[in-house]
């Protein structure tokens, strides 16, 4: 599980002229709702994990988006079954004719909806698809080392649709992860590499990347990359530059250096000491040296 916390709050103030949930698509299996101008320009579609409920009451990343004023689809998925139906193309079609044919998309989403931003991209005509922590398949048969989701493979039993069939050369592909997390590096090595395939890799962020980007106040680079005003260097090089302020990176990597006993596990105690993160801290400061 994802432990998403729905938290009630103040609504967001909407811009001027912000079409609000206008449905562009519903059936037993998905729904697409349209936030932003009239005047359809730039768009986000954002798809969301796998956990994240069908009857929210708002789409996923909807007040992030909505709050910096960039147009988005929301998709709400009825069960997680990796959009492995027969209408989900049929769906992005809707929304790209929507939206109009000339205007820019970027199709989103993390894990289940980082496989379906790279699934849909092709039928959406998206000029970037940009995955966080997705995964290829969920099939035993396709990716033995999967043990998270076995629950709903066996509410599904068949997988439907490869992304081989579904990416091609015209396409910008960014995929966030880290590769010090076991299955989700084992699924990017499995994406296939169509068109211009980037890769943003977030050392020990697990699958969190996106939590990661805002305790490290990098949100607004990941936001640029979905507006399409940066690219995918920038986003690698925005965390290179704050995971010294990174908690999940300093645990993740300091946990490491101080198990094998490395000198630079030194240097990750005092960016811990630095930073305030006491508990790693007393996980590393052994009795002696407190003494």
């Amino acid at each position: 599980m994802h432990n998403l916390r729905i938290r009630m709050a103040e609504p967001v103030p909407f811009p001027e002229d912000w079409v609000q949930g206008h449905v562009i698509w519903q059936s037993e299996n998905l729904r697409l709702e349209y936030f932003g101008p009239k005047q359809t320009g730039h768009t986000v579609v954002a798809f969301p994990p796998y956990d994240y409920p069908f009857d929210a009451a708002e789409g996923w990343g909807s007040r992030s988006f909505t709050k910096r004023g960039i147009a988005h689809v929301c998709v709400f998925h009825a069960h997680p079954d990796w959009h492995q139906y027969d209408d989900f193309f049929e769906a992005m079609a809707a929304c790209r004719a929507f939206l109009g044919r000339r205007h820019p998309v970027v199709s989103y989403g993390f894990s289940m909806g980082g496989y379906g931003a790279l699934l849909g991209s092709q039928a959406l005509r998206a000029k970037r698809a940009v995955a966080v922590s997705p995964q290829v398949s969920i099939d035993p048969a396709a990716v033995r080392f999967e043990r998270r989701y076995h629950a709903e493979w066996a509410a599904m039993g068949k997988w439907k649709h490869q992304l081989r069939h579904h990416m091609d050369k015209r396409r910008e592909y960014v995929v966030i992860y880290d590769p010090l997390h076991g299955q989700d590096r084992k699924h990017e090595a499995r994406i296939p590499r169509r068109g211009h395939y980037s890769r943003v890799i977030m050392h020990g962020v697990g699958h969190a990347a996106i939590q990661s980007c805002v305790q490290m106040g990098i949100q607004e680079v990941l936001f640029d990359l979905l507006r399409d005003k940066t690219d995918a260097r920038a986003l690698r090089r925005a965390f290179r530059s704050k995971r010294r302020v990174g908690f999940r990176y300093l645990r993740k990597l300091g946990s490491i250096m101080h198990d094998r006993n490395n000198p630079r596990a030194q240097l990750f105690l005092r960016l811990a000491q630095e930073n305030g993160f006491g508990r790693l801290v007393r996980r590393w400061v052994t009795p002696h040296q407190e003494g």
